[in-house]
């Protein structure tokens, strides 16, 4: 039965919401897939590489450098397991280290494996711990922490040229509007995504059987 390997991250979002945000949000796209595909969702990983965020108190990261070879072992063990394992992750400054552990894991056992799933690709949010994040946070059953600061600070496009704090001193990136904030506006965003999810899914899911077949 394949399985379904959430990975998100422990990083600040804003003063309002909780360092597990995005571990919360892959988790719950993982279940949806779990459910729609009859697969295992097992426990998220939680503390992933998020230098970027490192300059708040509220991250704990650790180096791509050390994630990777810890991903690579997680990943061929759940494999091994499980046959198939789909990745989903919802940090964005992960994605490029579970790609490339994902396709060389692939490349070594000889078949499609595994296959991983940026949330972010599909949902495309205009902020970080903005607006649009916010909302889909409330939307998966997430709680504030905080009172929600009126805000506009930086563009998620300086993400991965420089620290966070470097260009915003809250830690929300592009705006913040709390009188736009709803779950209903993450729900809405979220079933677009995750309509395009489950093709992609689906997609991989009929590749592997023509391999096993």
């Amino acid at each position: 039965m394949p399985c379904i390997l959430p990975v998100g991250s422990f990083e600040q979002h804003g003063p309002h919401l909780p360092p597990t945000v995005d571990a919360e949000i892959a988790q719950y796209v993982a279940e949806a897939i779990g459910k729609k595909i009859g697969a295992v969702t097992l426990p998220p990983l939680y503390y992933t590489c998020s230098e970027e965020h490192k300059g708040f108190p509220q991250t704990i990261s650790v180096s791509c450098r050390h994630f990777v070879p810890y991903f690579e072992e997680v990943l061929r063990s759940a494999v091994e397991k499980c046959g198939v394992v789909i990745v989903v992750v919802g940090h964005g400054g992960v994605w490029d280290a579970v790609s490339m552990v994902t396709q060389q894991l692939n490349y070594a056992v000889g078949r499609p494996a595994a296959f991983a799933v940026n949330i972010w690709t599909y949902v495309a949010p205009r902020d970080h711990a903005g607006t649009d994040e916010t909302s889909i946070y409330l939307a998966v059953g997430g709680r504030l922490r905080g009172n929600m600061p009126d805000v506009c600070e930086g563009d998620v496009s300086l993400f991965g040229k420089m620290p966070v704090h470097n260009f915003s001193a809250t830690g929300v990136v592009g705006c913040l509007k709390p009188q736009e904030v709803s779950p209903e506006r993450g729900k809405a965003i979220l079933e677009k995504a995750l309509e395009k999810i489950f093709k992609k899914v689906e997609e991989f899911l009929a590749l592997t059987a023509r391999h096993t077949s």
